[in-house]
């Protein structure tokens, strides 16, 4: 399997779900866009500024 490339922000957001397909790759979902039209299911990648972006406990620090 191809590593993913890095998601910049989504990395460390809570609302962040990776989701695989069938055939190896994975998407990063973006959950904050199923209460707020404003955020897109999918954001194009990597995201850099988001104002909906709330830090996970798991993850890793976010890009400077």
């Amino acid at each position: 399997m191809t590593p993913r490339p890095a998601a910049g922000l989504c990395d460390s957001c809570r609302h962040q779900r990776l989701v695989p397909n069938t055939r190896g790759s994975v998407f990063s979902l973006c959950e904050r866009s199923q209460s707020d039209p404003a955020y897109p299911r999918y954001p194009r990648l990597p995201v850099f500024r988001c104002p909906g972006w709330e830090p996970d406990p798991a993850a890793p620090e976010p890009p400077r």
